[in-house]
């Protein structure tokens, strides 16, 4: 039997729930998403069909900016795998970016994960730095540092708000600051990594999710019963008082979890584990267009 890849279209839902009903113990996510992905003009679904027009593969590719290509959702029936689907695919949604003047394409796997290593390392992609996935549940009971067994002490400098005045500071200090180079010059946002730059802070201000303290800066999201914080600033003095402040900030706001998303760093790292966090190593990936 032979392929061919084509836009996705809403018909296809049935197919791909099909195949993706056992990607992760508890299903996946991409049935619920596609949806919103068809109707996202940022966004391009593509998927792979047999000869009877059944999609077999799929994958997405998002204009996170006016240059940058993210790539997600990438599926492929058992059937079909080590057939060069995802590649083609992949390739396909590049075409596509580089029609919108995309100048880059990245995507993002766990350290676990070798088989999709090899397969995106093949098609080109290069792996553009480590990060770490911290996540924790947040209770009325105060977290239980791993280090001594004890209570978790509040932090010392509280998070507040910041004012959009602060957006500049808070860039200038990042960008020369020991962040930076771990990070590529990357944040993370709703499992997608894009370039920072000061408008991010400036916007992320202006909707209440720029935090700071004497400590540093945070990007702090809340997504329903989670904050997410896919970007901070801060030295490693400062790293285990920020993620308590980032714990009580998750308490305060009545979340249920804490989701921290930061560059793969001991003195970051530590801090995560000590505040109770369970960590996710990741890689992400980057491919020049």
């Amino acid at each position: 039997m032979t392929t061919s890849i084509r836009v996705a279209r809403a018909d296809d839902l049935d197919a791909i729930a099909g195949f993706t009903a056992d990607t992760f113990e508890w299903g996946d996510y991409v049935t619920d998403e596609f949806p919103n992905w068809l109707d996202d003009p940022d966004g391009r679904v593509m998927v792979a069909v047999d000869d009877n027009g059944a999609a077999v593969a799929m994958g997405r590719g998002l204009m996170v900016s006016p240059s940058e290509l993210w790539l997600q959702g990438a599926r492929v029936s058992d059937p079909w795998r080590r057939q060069g689907l995802a590649s083609a695919i992949g390739n396909a949604l590049i075409g596509w970016a580089q029609e919108r003047d995309a100048q880059v394409a990245r995507l993002v796997t766990e350290t676990w994960n070798i088989p999709a290593q090899r397969q995106v390392e093949k098609a080109g992609f290069l792996p553009r730095g480590n990060w770490v996935v911290g996540s924790c549940k947040i209770d009325d009971k105060e977290p239980v540092a791993s280090s001594n067994g004890g209570q978790r002490a509040k932090a010392r400098r509280k998070l507040e708000q910041a004012h959009s005045s602060e957006a500049i500071p808070a860039w200038v200090s990042w960008r020369s600051g020991p962040l930076v180079a771990p990070s590529r010059g990357l944040y993370a946002r709703e499992w997608k990594w894009a370039r920072l730059s000061a408008d991010h802070l400036a916007a992320a201000a202006k909707h209440g999710e720029l935090w700071s303290s004497q400590a540093g800066w945070a990007i702090a999201t809340r997504d329903e019963d989670r904050l997410d914080v896919g970007w901070l600033e801060c030295g490693p003095d400062d790293a285990d008082d920020m993620m308590r402040s980032l714990v009580d900030l998750a308490y305060a706001t009545r979340t249920d979890r804490l989701r921290i998303t930061v560059p793969e760093v001991d003195w970051l790292t530590r801090p995560l584990e000590r505040s109770g966090c369970e960590l996710h190593p990741m890689i992400v990936y980057e491919y020049p267009l």
